[in-house]
């Protein structure tokens, strides 16, 4: 949003799509959206069932899939102003050195180089194992999903870590109790229980123990103050998401905040904003390649022993 959304010099003083004026102000708002929506996700997965909020998240899953689509669109118009207009955002193609160069240098070179490392090795990789449908039929609804991933099942995820029953098959649930067997009488309407015949000296026995209870002082319970297994489980949960919450906001703040320039610091948040967007873009297409190099090596080592096993 803030190459192509800010006028700046990158973008040759012309912000788009909704001119100089309006897209700041548009950006602005969908940024305010987008951060309610995930403190309403650790909300919702603090203190409800999916089930129980079910149209909660079915509108949270529109939210993020249209500003997805959105920043899709920006990212989309950002990669051809980066081929067709260089003079705008400084990305030379006059030469094959210039143009690597940039790819490592300039904010339209780091784009293209996580885009083409991620969904360009997608493609490659679903064509060289001859199943490329989908990257046809399901590729742009995982792009529109892509963002809740993260915001809905990342944090439901983080903020249920203390429940354990997840994949018990039911091993969790109770006994059931005991039930009494019921017969109908000889006319067919009313229920007779049956009740099974015992010695005299068991009836004897439970009336004795019933009578002791009776008479017996009452005595209160102690007060069990020690941590349950499923306290220790819910105290870990909380620390866990605290502190990832806390350590997110502060880099954002850290990030994007001019005022922590009074510590000293050389460069100003627009510098470190682009400095974290260029690391966490490189660290993207470094893990995408090393993705790469496994699906060529298992295809490789299949073809192999494929060659093998014929012979």
């Amino acid at each position: 949003m803030e190459l192509v959304g800010r006028p700046n010099d990158d973008n040759g003083k012309k912000a788009w799509p909704f001119g100089n004026r309006a897209t700041p102000v548009v950006n602005t708002i969908l940024q305010y959206i987008y951060l309610a929506f995930v403190i309403a996700q650790f909300i919702l997965a603090l203190g409800n069932r999916p089930k129980g909020s079910r149209y909660t998240y079915i509108v949270s899953f529109v939210v993020f899939g249209i500003i997805q689509l959105y920043i899709i669109i920006l990212t989309v118009y950002l990669v051809i102003k980066a081929f067709v207009d260089p003079r705008s955002v400084r990305l030379d193609t006059s030469s094959p050195s210039k143009f690597a160069s940039g790819l490592f240098t300039k904010a339209a070179g780091q784009v293209v180089l996580a885009l083409a490392s991620t969904f360009g090795l997608y493609f490659v990789a679903s064509f060289m194992y001859l199943d490329p449908w989908h990257m046809f039929s399901s590729f742009l609804q995982y792009l529109l999903t892509m963002s809740s991933y993260v915001n809905i099942l990342n944090v439901y995820a983080f903020s249920n870590w203390h429940d354990v029953s997840w994949g018990t098959k039911g091993s969790d649930k109770a006994d059931s109790l005991p039930s009494a067997q019921t017969t109908k009488a000889a006319d067919g309407k009313a229920a007779v229980i049956e009740e099974p015949d015992k010695p005299q000296a068991d009836i004897d026995g439970q009336f004795e123990m019933t009578v002791k209870r009776a008479l017996a002082p009452y005595i209160p319970p102690k007060e069990e103050t020690k941590k349950s297994l499923e306290d220790s489980y819910k105290s870990f949960r909380t620390r866990l998401v605290g502190a990832w919450i806390f350590s997110n906001t502060l880099l954002s703040i850290f990030i994007t905040n001019d005022s922590f320039n009074q510590f000293g610091l050389s460069t100003n948040a627009r510098s470190r904003t682009a400095s974290f967007f260029g690391a966490l873009l490189y660290a993207t297409a470094g893990l995408a390649f090393i993705r790469f190099l496994g699906c060529c090596w298992f295809l490789g080592r299949s073809g192999l022993m494929c060659c093998f096993a014929r012979r």
